[in-house]
C-alpha cells in the first residue's frame, strides 16, 4: 500500500531557509549602511582637509603680502631719504610707485582677512598710520622743493614723531604677522589631525564591512545548502505528486468504467420492470381497476425517470473529461445550426422564434459546445409561457475589463467573449441564480416540467473546463438571461 501524499514539506527546512535569507538581507543592509556612513565620514574628512589646506594657503598668502607691505613701507622711507639727501627725482618716482603698491597690498589684505575682526582692526590702524606718515612725507617734499633743503623744517619734535610713527607701524605689522602665525599653527594642527584620522576611519569601516561580508558569505552558503536540500525534497514531493496523479487518473478511468457498467447493469432491470409493467397493463388492464391501474402507471413513470437519471448522471460524469476528440477552433455559429437542426421538431411544435446572431470562434471541442447550446436552448423552449410563443436570442459581444475583473475565476490578462442566451419564458427568482447550476437541483416540480436537473450542471462544467464561466439573471415572469464568458483565442495563443 502506497503512502499518503504529504500535506506539506518540512516546515523547519523552510524556516531555516527564510531565516538564512533574512540574515543575508540584514547583513547586506548593515554593510550598505557602514559603507554609506564610512563614505560620508571620509568625504567630510576630505572636505575638512581641503578646507584647512586652503586656509593654510590663505594664511601664507597673508603673511607674504604683509611682508611685502612692510617692505613697501621701508622702501618708501628709503626713497624719501634718498630724495632729500640727493635731490634726485628718480627717488620720487620710486616713492610714488611704493605708494601704489602699498595701497594695493593693503586692499588685498583687507579682502583676505574680512572674516577676522582682529586683523581688520589691525589693518585699519595700519592704514591710518600710513596715511599720517604719507602726509608728513608730502609736507617734507613740498618744503624741500621750495627751499632746496630741510633747514628749518626738521626739529627734535618732528624727528621724535617720525620715529614713534615708524615704530608704531612696525608694531602693528608684527601684530598682524603674530595673529596669522597663530592661525597658521592652529589650522596646520587641524589639518594634520584630519589627515591622520582619515586612514583610521576608512580602515575601521573597511574592517566592519569585511566582517559583515564574511558573515554574509557564511549565511549565503548556509542558505544555498538549505535550498539544495529543499530542492531535492520538492523534487521528491513532485515525484510523489505525479505518482498520485497517475493513481487519480487510473481511479477516474475505473470510475468511468464503473459508471458504464453500472449504467448498463441498472438499466437492464429497469427495462425488465418496464416490460413487465407494460405486459401487466396490456394483459390485465380489464382486471386492474382503481388503485391497481394507478400503481402500475406510477411504476412505469418511475422506471422511465430512473432510466433518464442514470443516463444523465453518466453524461455528467463524462462532461469536460479528456476524450479522443482534440481541442481545436470551434465556430459557434456552426454549432448553433447543428443544435437548431436537432431541436427542429420541438421548435416547430412550440412555434418558437430562435435568433442566432454573429457568434465567435473559440477553443474547445465541438461535441461539448453542442451540448452547451442544446441544453440552454431546449431549457428556453421547455420553460416557456403557455400563452406566448417562445422567443430566444443568442448573441455575442466583447466583455468589458470591469466585468472580467469582477469575476475572480477569470484571468484578467485575457480578453473574453460575452455570449448571452435570452428568452421570454417563465423566469425564476434571482435568489436561485446559483442553485440552478447544482446537480439534480430543480426549481419546478417534475410534474410541471420533465427533466432530471442535470443539464445546466453539465453546461457549467464544460464552460469552466474551457477557462470560462457562466451565470444567469432572471425575474419571475420576465424571462431568463444566461451569460457565458469564454476567452478570446487571440489572447490565449
Amino acid at each position: 500500500m502506497r503512502n499518503k501524499f504529504p500535506k506539506s514539506g518540512n516546515s523547519q527546512l523552510f524556516e531555516n531557509s527564510n531565516s538564512s535569507m533574512n540574515r543575508i538581507k540584514l547583513y547586506s543592509i548593515i554593510s550598505l549602511f557602514l559603507i554609506i556612513v564610512g563614505s560620508g565620514i571620509s568625504y567630510w574628512t576630505s572636505e575638512r582637509i581641503g578646507f584647512y589646506t586652503t586656509a593654510l594657503m590663505e594664511t601664507q598668502d597673508i603673511l607674504q603680502r604683509t611682508s611685502e607691505l612692510y617692505s613697501s613701507i621701508l622702501e618708501r622711507e628709503t626713497n624719501i631719504r634718498g630724495y632729500v639727501l640727493t635731490g634726485d627725482s628718480k627717488f620720487l618716482t620710486n616713492y610714488q610707485q611704493s605708494l601704489l603698491d602699498a595701497e594695493s597690498l593693503l586692499k588685498k589684505l583687507k579682502d583676505l582677512t574680512k572674516n577676522n575682526p582682529d586683523q581688520q582692526n589691525y589693518l585699519n590702524e595700519l592704514e591710518e598710520l600710513i596715511n599720517i606718515r604719507v602726509e608728513t612725507f608730502k609736507l617734507t617734499i613740498v618744503y624741500y622743493e621750495q627751499h632746496g633743503n630741510l633747514d628749518g623744517f626738521i626739529s627734535p619734535a618732528r624727528v621724535n614723531s617720525a620715529l614713534n610713527g615708524y615704530r608704531t607701524i612696525k608694531d602693528v605689522v608684527k601684530n598682524i604677522e603674530s595673529e596669522e602665525n597663530r592661525l597658521f599653527v592652529e589650522k596646520n594642527r587641524s589639518l594634520l589631525n584630519n589627515i591622520n584620522a582619515l586612514p583610521f576611519i576608512v580602515g575601521l569601516i573597511s574592517l566592519f564591512s569585511i566582517s559583515v561580508g564574511f558573515v554574509t558569505l557564511l549565511s549565503i552558503f548556509h542558505y544555498n545548502k538549505v535550498q539544495k536540500i529543499a530542492s531535492n525534497r520538492i523534487k521528491n514531493y513532485q515525484d510523489q505528486l505525479q505518482e498520485h496523479l497517475y493513481q487519480l487518473d487510473d481511479s477516474n478511468k475505473e470510475l468511468e468504467q464503473f459508471a458504464y457498467v453500472a449504467s448498463h447493469d441498472l438499466q437492464e432491470p429497469l427495462r425488465k420492470i418496464t416490460a413487465f409493467s407494460d405486459l401487466l397493463k396490456e394483459q390485465y388492464s380489464e382486471t386492474l381497476e382503481g388503485e391497481g391501474a394507478l400503481y402500475l402507471d406510477r411504476i412505469t413513470v418511475a422506471s422511465n425517470r430512473m432510466r433518464r437519471l442514470i443516463t444523465d448522471l453518466l453524461e455528467y460524469s463524462r462532461a469536460g473529461r479528456i476524450t479522443s476528440e482534440e481541442e481545436k477552433e470551434v465556430d459557434l455559429n456552426q454549432i448553433a445550426e447543428y443544435v437548431l437542426d436537432d431541436l427542429e421538431i420541438a421548435i416547430h411544435e412550440k412555434k418558437a422564434i430562435i435568433e442566432i446572431k454573429d457568434l465567435p470562434t473559440v477553443l474547445g471541442k465541438q461535441t461539448e459546445y453542442r451540448q452547451v447550446f442544446q441544453n440552454l436552448i431546449s431549457n428556453a423552449l421547455k420553460f416557456s409561457k403557455p400563452d406566448e410563443k417562445p422567443h430566444v436570442i443568442v448573441s455575442c459581444e466583447n466583455a468589458s475589463s470591469e466585468e472580467v475583473n469582477k469575476l475572480k475565476q477569470l484571468d484578467s490578462s485575457f480578453d473574453y467573449f460575452k455570449i448571452t442566451v435570452v428568452d421570454n419564458g417563465i423566469g425564476f427568482d434571482s435568489n436561485y441564480a446559483d442553485k440552478i447550476f447544482a446537480i439534480f437541483q430543480r426549481l419546478h416540480g417534475k410534474e410541471a416540467f420533465e427533466g432530471t436537473g442535470i443539464g445546466l450542471s453539465i453546461t457549467k462544467k464544460i464552460i469552466e473546463k474551457n477557462n470560462g464561466t457562466i451565470y444567469a439573471t432572471s425575474e419571475p415572469g420576465q424571462g431568463s438571461k444566461f451569460i457565458i464568458l469564454l476567452p478570446d483565442i487571440k489572447t490565449i495563443e
